[in-house]
Formats: structure tokens, C-alpha cells, sequence
């Protein structure tokens, strides 16, 4: 399949119908990172400004996250874990810090020790949130103080 030259582009509208013409898949999503809108040919493109980089415990490794690849975040043992769709990250960050840095409409804290990515959000109770991923599966709890707003920004995430 060929794909017709595109020139300069100016609008989203002008390259969606250039990508409805040539009848090439995509979605389009506002990234986490960003104000910017995301077209994605595959589920595994990211947007270049949803990136932050993290110190892990070990000082001398740095490792680039993407923000729509972090499931949730744990406090454990004094250090916040990043649970990521593929791997799993250990930081020195206080958990104050990913609550500046992550975006209030789409992480959201179920506990003090937790801040839960509602796109991966499968189940809400009142004593835990299941959060999957493909096979992957991890129950986060909620605190009794914290489930009444998780349970308003998870249905407001849904509308």
C-alpha cells in the first residue's frame, strides 16, 4: 500500500484524513507527559515529551519512564518502586514527589503508599484496587480516607 505525499501539514484534521485516505490504523490520545495529542500507528510508540528520567537506588544508573508505562507506585521499604508494564524500577523519590510530577486526572492515590494509573485500573473495592496488565495482575490496598475521591476521579477517568 502506498501512502501519498504529505507535504506541510498543519492541523490534526488535514493528518487524519490524509490517514483515513490511505487506510493506515491509528489512535489518537492526549498524552500523560504533555498537553500534546499523540498519534499512535502501534501500541508500543510513545509520545517524545512523556518521558521522565529517574534516578534509581543504584546513583549510577539512570533509566528513561515513559509516564503511559507506569502501572502504579509503591512505597516499600522506604523507597518508591515504579511498576511498569515491563519492569519494575527502585527509586529514592519520596512518594510527595510523584505527586507533583504525575498528572492528578490520571494518577491517582487509593493510600498514602500508592499512586494508581487509572488506564490500568481493572476492579475498585473498598479494601483494595486490582490493576492489570496483559497477564500481569497486582491488588493495591485503599485506605478507608483516600477510596471516596479514588472512587470519583475512576469514574470520572471512565466518562
Amino acid at each position: 500500500m502506498g501512502v501519498k505525499e504529505i507535504g506541510q501539514v498543519k492541523t490534526i484534521e488535514e493528518i487524519i484524513k490524509i490517514l483515513d485516505t490511505n487506510s493506515i490504523d491509528y489512535s489518537i490520545t492526549t498524552c500523560n507527559g504533555c498537553e500534546r495529542i499523540c498519534i499512535s500507528f502501534e501500541d508500543t510508540s510513545n509520545c517524545c515529551n512523556s518521558a521522565i528520567i529517574v534516578q534509581t537506588c543504584n546513583k549510577d544508573v539512570l533509566c528513561k519512564v515513559y509516564l503511559n508505562k507506569i502501572m502504579f507506585i509503591a512505597i516499600e521499604n522506604r523507597k518508591s518502586v515504579l511498576y511498569l508494564t515491563d519492569r519494575k524500577i527502585e527509586t529514592h523519590y519520596s512518594i510527595d514527589y510523584w505527586k507533583e510530577k504525575l498528572n492528578g486526572d490520571v494518577f491517582v492515590q487509593p493510600h498514602y503508599s500508592y499512586i494508581v494509573n487509572l488506564n490500568y485500573v481493572d476492579e475498585v473495592t473498598k479494601d483494595f484496587v486490582k490493576i492489570k496488565y496483559g497477564d500481569t495482575e497486582h491488588s493495591v490496598y485503599t485506605s478507608s480516607r483516600k477510596i471516596g475521591a479514588f472512587r470519583k476521579a475512576f469514574l470520572k477517568f471512565g466518562k
